[in-house]
């Protein structure tokens, strides 16, 4: 059987594995901490997750920065554009401290590459509710050049969000490319696992991985990080 060309990868708790608790904690405390003297963190805390949820809720045409800056425009006293040079400083400096909640390791970026050397199409689907600053400082913590990928998903040039199935089509226009023709892999069986809806293959990753709703996983390849390069590895060569 001729192998799938396209292989999208999720990155946090796949690429990038990591104790989302402890992710989501150092972010929220270096965030909020940055925006103190303007709002309460509660609130802070409350419309970030607002603005998420209308992110996810999203199918365009407005990007889904337009859609959050708008929500907390509508949701806040605040100014997004005037609080936007706040956002970045955060994301260039304080951010990056997040990384000690990850375990970075050097797996991930041989799996891309020998991924990429064979000739395989390989593309960040990452939720795209992050500005590209931050998305693609993670994969910089990884030493993945997110020059060398045709597609990342950032909040800037998506229109919706997982686990909304729009979030993949878009994807798949972007790449110009068959859900059929694409192998999805992720950790969260909800987020990552809708792709399989599309005609995507899906790949679950152990190490990381997500089920808060305990959904069957009957369905999806699953292994390790390590078994995935493994796998990279016996693929062969495509034109």
């Amino acid at each position: 059987m001729k192998p799938k060309k396209n292989i999208l990868f999720d990155l946090d708790g796949t690429l990038l594995p990591m104790d989302i608790n402890e992710f989501e904690k150092a972010y929220f405390m270096g965030l909020c901490g940055c925006m103190i003297d303007r709002i309460d963190p509660k609130d802070l805390y409350k419309h970030i997750w607002g603005g998420t949820k209308q992110m996810v809720l999203n199918t365009g045409p407005k990007t889904n920065m337009e859609v959050f800056r708008d929500y907390f425009n509508n949701n806040t006293s605040l100014d997004y554009d005037e609080c936007e040079p706040i956002f970045l400083d955060f994301y260039a400096n304080e951010f990056q401290n997040c990384v000690n909640a990850c375990k970075v390791t050097n797996l991930s970026k041989e799996i891309v590459s020998t991924l990429q050397e064979k000739g395989y199409t390989v593309a960040i689907a990452t939720n795209p509710i992050f500005p590209q600053i931050a998305t693609y400082s993670r994969l910089n913590w990884l030493h993945i050049d997110p020059e060398s990928l045709p597609l990342v998903t950032t909040f800037e040039n998506s229109h919706s969000a997982k686990p909304n199935p729009a979030y993949y089509k878009e994807v798949c226009e972007s790449l110009k490319v068959a859900p059929e023709d694409c192998i999805m892999i992720g950790n969260d069986v909800a987020e990552d696992g809708i792709a399989k809806k599309l005609g995507m293959e899906v790949m679950l990753i152990e190490d990381c991985l997500l089920n808060k709703d305990n959904l069957p996983t009957d369905d999806f390849q699953m292994g390790s990080l390590k078994d995935l390069l493994e796998w990279a590895k016996s693929l062969p060569e495509v034109k």
